[in-house]
C-alpha cells in the first residue's frame, strides 16, 4: 500500500467498514460520521480515496431518508479539494436488480431508488468514482433482531433458543459473498492507480436459494425456524465477470 494514501470512511462501524478498517491500518484514515449534518472536513492530498459505505436505512424502509442529500454535500466538499482523488461507493446490487440479469437497475424500494439516486449524483462528480453494486454480504455477528443479514442471523442464533422467522420464499434465489472478499476487492481498487472517470460494477460470489442457505447453515447447529412462505419467489443473477476481469479478483470463500 502506497503510505502517502490518505484514506476518508464512513460507514466504519458496520460489517465492511470495521472490517476494512482493520485493514487499513498502515495509512491515515479519517472515520465520517455524517448521520445527521455533513462538515467540510477534507484537506487537499496529493493521492486520497474518499470509501463511502454509511447508510443509515436498510431495504424495509417506508420512507425517504436524508443519504442522498448528505452522500451530495459529501461528494462536493471531497472534489473541491481532491480533483485528483478516488471515491468508491457500496451501493446495492440486490435491491437494484432482482427478477433480471442485472443489466438495467429497476429499484423495487425505496432503499433502492436512493442508492441509484446516489449512483447518479456520481456520474457529475470532478474527480474518479467507482460504484460497486453488492449483493448480501455475511461473515459477522449481527443483532438478533436484524431484519436483513440472513445468512449471519441463521448462524448467530445456532443452537440457542431463539426462533428464526424467515418471512420469504424459500425457493427465492439471491446471491451472497463473504465480507472478507468485498474488503479485498475495495484494497485492490484503492490500490489501482489507472481507472476511467466513472466505473459501476456488479459484485457477487455465489448464487443460492434461501432454502439451500437454511440447509447449509443446519449442517454447522441447530435451528429454531418459523417460516411465512406467502411471499413471491423471486430469482437474482448477477454477472461478476467485469469486475474480476477489471481488478483482477476473484472471490474466495462461500457458504458450504
Amino acid at each position: 500500500m502506497d503510505y502517502r494514501q490518505v484514506i476518508y470512511l464512513t460507514g466504519s462501524n458496520g460489517l465492511v467498514g470495521s472490517r476494512l478498517s482493520m485493514c487499513l491500518s498502515d495509512l491515515k484514515v479519517t472515520k465520517i460520521s455524517y448521520r445527521d449534518t455533513v462538515s467540510d472536513i477534507f484537506e487537499s492530498h496529493e493521492e486520497s480515496c474518499l470509501i463511502h459505505l454509511g447508510w443509515s436505512s436498510n431495504t424495509r424502509i417506508k420512507e425517504r431518508t436524508v443519504d442522498v442529500t448528505n452522500s451530495k454535500e459529501l461528494f462536493q466538499f471531497y472534489q473541491r479539494k481532491n480533483p485528483n482523488g478516488k471515491i468508491i461507493f457500496l451501493s446495492s446490487a440486490g435491491d437494484l436488480h432482482r427478477d433480471n440479469t442485472g443489466q438495467n437497475p429497476k429499484p423495487h424500494t425505496l432503499y433502492g431508488k436512493s442508492k441509484l439516486e446516489v449512483e447518479q449524483l456520481l456520474e457529475n462528480v470532478n474527480c474518479k468514482t467507482i460504484v460497486l453494486r453488492v449483493t448480501n454480504v455475511w461473515g459477522g455477528i449481527v443483532d438478533k433482531s436484524r431484519v436483513n443479514g440472513l445468512v449471519d442471523k441463521l448462524l448467530t442464533l445456532l443452537d440457542t433458543d431463539e426462533v428464526v422467522e424467515i418471512y420469504a420464499n424459500l425457493k427465492t434465489v439471491v446471491d451472497i459473498i463473504h465480507v472478507d472478499d468485498i474488503t479485498r476487492l475495495i484494497l485492490k481498487i484503492i490500490r489501482k492507480k489507472s481507472c476511467n472517470k466513472h466505473e459501476t460494477f456488479l459484485v457477487g460470489a455465489q448464487n443460492i436459494s434461501i432454502y439451500d442457505i437454511i440447509d447449509r447453515v443446519s449442517m454447522r447447529g441447530t435451528l429454531n425456524l418459523k417460516i411465512n412462505q406467502k411471499a413471491e419467489r423471486s430469482y437474482l443473477n448477477i454477472d461478476s465477470t467485469r469486475v474480476k476481469q477489471f481488478y483482477n479478483w476473484e472471490p474466495k470463500l462461500f457458504l458450504g
